[in-house]
């Protein structure tokens, strides 16, 4: 009976130990598999970075699984990249199921999420705070950790490294400057410089009864970014144009800048009318084969351009838009692009490869293969390009050397002008400044109703 008891207990102990031995394979299992929802899938030479970073990262950590799903390919059809981006770390949030690590995340993306939980403080709770971890502190630029403007885009939060930064600009199609006869400056244009090509333009369309567009716009309209810099350029001190406090004569430069906007009206056709229904890929073609002479976006559609229509991406360079009084500085940004959730089961891997990102090489590869910006600290001051000296190259270090002095921003919202009682989204912005250039609404219409608007709060 003793001997029975003792096979039984002893059965017992194999079989806990062997219970023991699965969940720990099965723990072991998962905490070797790294899920993450990666960028710029399509848009070459990033994509090309994003490989090759997860290249050194298997290389590096062996014995992880990395497993990548890009944001343009999650559920969600019909949204865009960002807004799915943003679905799916709401998802996980609300079901506590965290089935990607490393999530695509920037200050939309965030703005997103804290819109759809109604939370702006969201990442607090659900994502990691990198603020503190040495290599986070080491590797980023130093006005991204002194000015609390990039932390108070994700709640208060440093979420992940700066990878990707941006000037916006103009984009000049030099085709169809050399069809029309223009000689257009791509630095230091004026106003007065920008009406004459918009002058010439309407001009030419008129004789060959052609109807290209002064500025080609599509769905994904950015007219803001003009309106930003024109403004910026009327105020006398560039930290009294970034302030987001309201001002009695920041109310008179709003008129004075929605005035140029009518002024530019008079040269139709200034925006093609099918602009809210035409999409970015083939708003992009497009504009390449000849269909506008600028483009108003950023640094980043370099990445578009080429992605999108290798053939022809070099007839777009970037040019520096028009100053009025004062050169205060560039509208952009820099942003965070990855970000580690809170509850992921593998912190350490995930983290693993926000630090890999962050490393000087990576960096200088981001600036040699996108022609952009980056809040990373590089091994090179310069990075040179890839390709060689070209216009792109060229236009981010003469924006960097001419401009990194004063305060950069990109609002795209009027909080520059009425600060915390702004009445008006970026959206409707855009909407209503292209109305403006069609002719379908004056000036003082749209200030007065912006301006009826802010008063009765």
């Amino acid at each position: 009976m003793q001997n029975k008891n003792s096979r039984i207990k002893m059965k017992r102990s194999g079989l806990i130990l062997l219970v023991c031995l699965l969940i720990n394979t099965i723990s072991t299992s998962h905490a070797s598999e790294l899920n993450w929802v990666a960028q710029w899938l399509g848009e070459e030479m990033r994509e090309q970075l994003v490989r090759e970073v997860a290249k050194e990262f298997v290389f590096l950590y062996p014995d992880v699984e990395l497993n990548i799903e890009f944001a343009r390919t999650l559920p969600n059809e019909g949204k865009n990249h960002k807004w799915k981006s943003a679905y799916k770390i709401v998802e996980m949030v609300n079901s506590g199921d965290i089935t990607a690590d490393v999530v695509f995340l920037d200050v939309i993306i965030y703005a997103h999420v804290a819109e759809l939980l109604n939370d702006p403080h969201w990442g607090e709770k659900h994502l990691i705070d990198v603020s503190d971890l040495p290599w986070f502190r080491k590797s980023q630029k130093d006005f991204i950790l002194s000015s609390p403007y990039y932390r108070e885009q994700t709640g208060g939060i440093f979420i992940g490294p700066y990878i990707e930064g941006f000037f916006t600009c103009l984009w000049q199609n030099q085709e169809v400057a050399r069809q029309i006869g223009i000689a257009i400056k791509d630095r230091n244009m004026t106003l007065d410089d920008f009406l004459s090509y918009a002058k010439q333009l309407s001009d030419y369309n008129k004789k060959n009864n052609t109807s290209i567009p002064f500025i080609k716009l599509c769905s994904w309209n950015r007219l803001e970014i003009l309106f930003e810099y024109l403004f910026k350029s009327l105020c006398h001190d560039p930290n009294f144009a970034i302030d987001e406090k309201y001002d009695k004569e920041k109310e008179r430069l709003f008129l004075e800048t929605l005035l140029v906007f009518e002024k530019l009206s008079t040269y139709q056709p200034m925006v093609n009318p099918d602009f809210a229904d035409l999409k970015i890929d083939n708003w992009i073609r497009e504009y390449l084969d000849g269909d506008g002479l600028f483009i108003v976006a950023g640094s980043y559609m370099y990445s578009h351009f080429l992605g999108t229509y290798p053939e022809k991406y070099s007839n777009a360079i970037p040019v520096e838009p028009p100053i009025i009084k004062y050169s205060n500085g560039l509208v952009g940004d820099f942003i965070p692009t990855f970000a580690v959730m809170k509850k992921s089961p593998n912190k350490d891997a995930a983290l693993n490869l926000l630090k890999l990102w962050s490393e000087p090489k990576f960096a200088d590869k981001w600036v040699a293969y996108t022609k952009n910006p980056t809040g990373l600290r590089g091994n090179l001051q310069t990075p040179a390009s890839e390709t060689g000296d070209d216009v792109y190259n060229s236009y981010v270090l003469d924006m960097t050397s001419n401009y990194s002095h004063l305060p950069m921003r990109y609002y795209r919202a009027l909080t520059y002008i009425f600060g915390d009682k702004n009445p008006v989204t970026a959206n409707e912005l855009r909407a209503n400044l292209a109305q403006i250039l069609l002719g379908k609404m004056t000036a003082r219409q749209y200030y007065d109703d912006v301006m009826d608007r802010f008063r009765d709060q």
